[in-house]
């Protein structure tokens, strides 16, 4: 940039003086001639040759004098295009460079108008000497699953130019080594599911904006139940296209069955309900949220947990009411306060949801409660104690007796929901003062009648005395409640 204030000052100097002797050249009593404004550009020239070109965002500034009157607003052009009004003395331009070049020269042109309309003749003038920068994108790692997923790939991803972001043009998406397809670069979530999840090999996958339910377009090369590398570029306006980023492998594991096992255990929990459920129900898939220390779960139970769950026609959620941290986010929460409503979005599309969890004394009921038909737990101090002496009865169906192996000290009887059915209430036993309800399950029906939610809030695995009866009671509701 070079000092103006000389350039500025002598024409001022110059604009006066010839009125001052065009004034005495007048005789007395004439008016004087109406004179035209001047204009100025901050900087008189921009001197940038190669690479220390400007990019394409550019902010100049302007002003203008009228020693008779005052400006009463600018106009401006770029190269030979029209004139353009404005009232301000700057403004930021985003100049378009032509496809596929890399560096172009803009002609700037600025003049003021005067309160009489009498415009500058000679607009002030600068050239503007452009390079294009190519842009960039990114995968945000930490949004990506780790090494293996169930179905869905989400992740986050940034797209940038430091020519100025609005100057970015398109953004392109793969699979491994297909065919690249064309994203909204507005649209910065996206979820990744093979378009038909049980089949194997590779093939076809849909893409998901955001928390939309349906998806957006569709890409090729994605291995269902194999390893995958997903990849994005974007271009410019000038159609400088951006390195690529590509994920770290991830093996995507396929659909085999139309029930989803989420556990919420430790490894030895999780291992006694896979093999529950192995024992009374064929194809079944798992996933353990817990495991690797919670860093299994959902970076996004919505989208990811909802578009896995929604392949599904039945879900066994079994969980207990530890704390667990989002590995995103930080958040804590209970898991079933999580995927809450996930859960209530799968009954609203009727499919059939199990549910064994615990509670913490003094359990929040706000997010969960309504979406599991728990009214409310007693508000009675102490505890009621669940013997290995005493049972669980079923209430109006022909489910066998529940027993626990060991003594419970805590148990969560809780007082149903009005649309609530009782399925089992326990033989417990007060302590410290302890009364409250009896109920321990409970199972809801659609508006056909068809049971589409079982509730235990005494973990089915402790239900483990009466080994006969614990898988009884699985396979009847997996195979009998469920079958509709």
């Amino acid at each position: 940039m070079v000092n103006t204030t000389k350039y500025v000052s002598n024409r001022l100097g110059t604009a006066v003086l010839g009125l001052f002797v065009f004034v005495f050249s007048c005789k007395k009593g004439e008016l004087l001639p109406n004179m035209a404004p001047d204009t100025f550009i901050s900087i008189q020239a921009i001197n940038l040759t190669g690479e220390n070109r400007l990019n394409s965002t550019v902010n100049l500034t302007w002003f203008g004098t009228d020693v008779d009157g005052f400006v009463q607003y600018f106009e401006y052009k770029i190269n030979e295009g029209e004139w353009i009004q404005t009232r301000t003395q700057d403004s930021t331009f985003l100049f378009r460079i032509d496809a596929n070049q890399d560096s172009t020269d803009i002609d700037f042109y600025v003049r003021a108008v005067d309160n009489e309309g009498a415009v500058d003749l000679s607009p002030a003038f600068i050239k503007v000497p452009l390079k294009n920068a190519p842009p960039a994108v990114a995968f945000e790692k930490a949004s990506l699953p780790t090494d293996t997923t169930n179905l869905v790939i989400t992740f986050r991803y940034t797209a940038s130019d430091p020519d100025g972001n609005a100057t970015l043009k398109q953004g392109f998406l793969r699979a491994n080594d297909g065919e690249w397809e064309e994203i909204d670069l507005r649209q910065k979530l996206i979820s990744i599911v093979p378009s038909n999840p049980a089949a194997m090999g590779v093939g076809n996958a849909s893409v998901y904006y955001g928390l939309d339910a349906q998806p957006s377009l569709t890409i090729n090369g994605f291995a269902n139940g194999g390893v995958n590398v997903i990849q994005l570029k974007v271009t410019d306006i000038a159609n400088a296209e951006s390195a690529v980023d590509s994920t770290d492998s991830i093996f995507v594991k396929p659909q085999t069955g139309d029930l989803l096992v989420v556990g919420g255990h430790n490894t030895s929990i999780t291992a006694q309900y896979e093999m529950l459920v192995n024992a009374n129900y064929t194809m079944a898939d798992f996933v353990n949220f817990a495991g690797n220390g919670g860093l299994n779960q959902p970076k996004f139970w919505e989208p990811t947990f909802s578009l896995m769950a929604n392949n599904y026609d039945k879900i066994f959620f079994h969980t207990d009411e530890a704390n667990f941290s989002n590995p995103l986010t930080g958040a804590d929460g209970k898991m079933l306060d999580f995927a809450a409503p996930v859960i209530q979005s799968l009954i609203d599309k009727n499919k059939k949801v199990l549910v064994s969890t615990a509670f913490a004394t003094g359990a929040n009921l706000a997010t969960i409660g309504g979406v599991l038909s728990i009214d409310s737990f007693s508000s009675s101090r102490g505890q009621a104690f669940f013997t290995n002496d005493s049972f669980a009865t079923s209430q109006g169906t022909d489910y066998p007796n529940l027993q626990p192996m060991n003594f419970l000290l805590a148990t969560d009887p809780f007082y149903p929901a009005i649309d609530a059915e009782v399925l089992y209430t326990a033989g417990l036993t007060p302590s410290g003062g302890w009364s409250g309800p009896r109920t321990i399950a409970i199972r809801r029906r659609n508006a056909s009648g068809q049971v589409n939610l079982v509730l235990f809030t005494v973990e089915l695995h402790k239900l483990n005395k009466l080994k006969a009866n614990q898988n009884q009671v699985i396979a009847k509701i997996l195979n009998e409640a469920f079958n509709w």
